[in-house]
């Protein structure tokens, strides 16, 4: 990726820095992620898509529903259509895109580079396909695979130098839409179950969801939450390295409840060959939200077992097909779609949702195994 000409530096988002009351000597990654928001919407010098595309935002119709007695929110949103059909790994992957969206960037679309460490450098950019405005996607600078194994230190990094958001990741067949090693962003607790998931740690009562907590490590907990739709495991500490060791051990015991994914129509057996990855899958689906908290330097990250990202009606033929794709968005309570007779589909029809979210989870049975060896866990010495 050229960024010499991508490269938006800090005498450039120095007015948007003053709308943010940021002093350039005071700026640091966070704020220049939000100068960007607003410069990459500036009408004279912005980003033309992104503009286009938040006027079509405007319109965006959302439903809340209760779904076994868990609100959700259901979206027809346009402009996420393009990544809702997407098949970057999925059911067309003999046909691969020769340009990476995420390699020539488009017309207009500029961004800011974050270092991770010593070596590693992303480029922020802003996402035109807006959930909430403000979405960020956060792109490897070389074309590296979308495998999040060896890059979650990265992830814990980007969220305490962006507190300001909520990071995501969404893995192979769990809702990526490029092959482009790639996370998202968008600004703190703007997604319902984001929301859902604060006020469970509060010990506030959502539906009939619980809190169940099934291993204590040091200062690192870990729940699951039952009665929530689709399965969910929380991990609450203020210990960088254990929460990295915690989600090490976390993908090998994932990987190994995912063997059993095979045999199930539409849905590509665990260990098949990837063509855009060019590779046979080897890390378990899984979609990923950390968020940092520097007022009392704590990390809440949610995980998100998958079967695969489509469910049953996406594959119906004809009128019956249902545009729906879910990754960490949806995983997170927001149920987006991009045709209107979809969408009222899905409003009228709170069953289906309780389908969709079954259908691309792992299994009760695969819960109950993962939780038993998640328990066995042992990150720290448990009086230290």
């Amino acid at each position: 990726m050229n960024v010499t000409k991508r490269f938006l530096r800090d005498e450039e988002l120095a007015v948007y820095l003053q709308q943010l009351d940021i002093k350039l000597e005071k700026v640091d990654d966070n704020y220049r992620a939000e100068a960007l928001i607003l410069h990459q919407n500036d009408p004279e010098k912005g980003y033309p898509k992104l503009i286009k595309n938040m006027q079509i935002y405007s319109q965006v119709a959302v439903t809340e529903l209760i779904v076994k007695t868990i609100p959700v929110h259901v979206m027809l949103n346009k402009t996420r259509r393009p990544s809702l059909v997407s098949s970057s790994f999925g059911e067309n992957t003999d046909t691969i895109k020769k340009t990476c969206e995420l390699c020539k960037l488009d017309r207009g679309q500029r961004g800011i580079i974050i270092k991770v460490g010593n070596e590693q450098e992303f480029i922020i950019l802003t996402n035109p396909g807006i959930t909430y405005p403000g979405d960020l996607t956060i792109a490897a600078l070389k074309h590296d695979r979308q495998l999040i194994t060896g890059r979650f230190n990265d992830m814990i990094q980007i969220s305490r130098a962006l507190y300001h958001f909520s990071i995501y990741f969404n893995g192979i067949l769990a809702g990526a839409s490029s092959p482009h090693f790639h996370f998202q962003a968008g600004y703190k607790d703007k997604l319902i179950g984001e929301i859902q998931i604060q006020k469970l740690l509060a010990g506030q009562s959502v539906g009939q969801a619980r809190l169940k907590r099934i291993l204590k490590s040091g200062d690192l907990e870990v729940f699951y939450i039952e009665n929530f739709l689709r399965p969910v495991h929380i991990v609450v500490t203020k210990n960088a390295e254990a929460l990295l060791k915690f989600f090490e051990h976390y993908l090998i015991l994932l990987k190994d409840v995912s063997q059993n994914i095979k045999g199930i129509k539409n849905v590509p057996d665990y260990g098949s060959l990837i063509p855009a990855l060019g590779m046979r899958e080897n890390e378990p689906r899984l979609n990923i939200m950390l968020k940092y908290f520097p007022e009392y330097g704590g990390f809440i990250l949610a995980l998100f077992p998958k079967r695969y990202n489509r469910p049953s009606c996406y594959f119906r033929g004809g009128n019956s097909q249902i545009l729906i794709g879910m990754g960490i968005k949806e995983a997170l309570g927001n149920i987006i779609t991009g045709r209107e007779m979809d969408y009222k589909r899905l409003r009228n029809n709170p069953a289906l949702i309780s389908q969709i979210y079954t259908e691309t989870s792992i299994s009760p049975e695969s819960v109950e195994i993962l939780n038993q060896n998640l328990k066995k866990i042992n990150i720290l010495p448990r009086n230290r």
